[in-house]
């Protein structure tokens, strides 16, 4: 069974070896950078477990619309909350085909939605794209470069809310 929940300070070194292990078009970022993310939204940061063992881990926050953050940044602050982003989903090559990345997914979309954001967004880096294309994400304009993303990196959003 699969367990979701907020991250736990004793989560880190799983959470970056993950990281490690998923990244390779750009250098993962520190994990200064990555635990500041959890430190100013600490409600919408999540891992995944089963048996006690982190699987995967999915980092958000409420973030200005269509201006993705910078990367390997920490941030002082929450820059408005016009929009729920996701900044890293990640996944275990062990755990990957289980649905571990649909259920954070799900978690977070679900907080999102109770806490009344419109949007969320987030960049698809690497191969991503597709998979957020099959959750309902699609492209969306943004005026910030995303060099720093990687090659192919895409600005994406989905409606959290029907179109009245």
């Amino acid at each position: 069974m699969i367990n979701i929940r907020t991250i736990r300070a004793l989560d880190w070194p799983a959470i970056m070896k993950i990281q490690h292990e998923c990244y390779h078009q750009f250098d993962p970022e520190p994990l200064e950078v990555m635990s500041n993310k959890a430190e100013l939204a600490p409600e919408c940061c999540w891992v995944a477990e089963r048996q006690g063992k982190v699987l995967g881990y999915l980092l958000c926050h409420p973030w200005r619309a269509r201006r993705p953050p910078p990367l390997s940044v920490s941030m002082p602050g929450l820059a408005g909350s016009e929009e729920f982003y996701l900044h890293d989903l990640a996944v275990a090559g062990e755990a990957r085909g289980i649905g571990v990345g649909q259920r954070l997914l799900a978690t977070a979309l679900a907080f999102a939605s109770e806490e009344g954001f419109e949007h969320a967004g987030l960049v698809a880096v690497q191969d991503a794209p597709a998979f957020w294309r099959k959750q309902g994400f699609v492209p969306a304009t943004t005026d910030k470069s995303l060099a720093e993303y990687g090659e192919g990196a895409v600005y994406m959003r989905l409606p959290l809310t029907e179109p009245v």
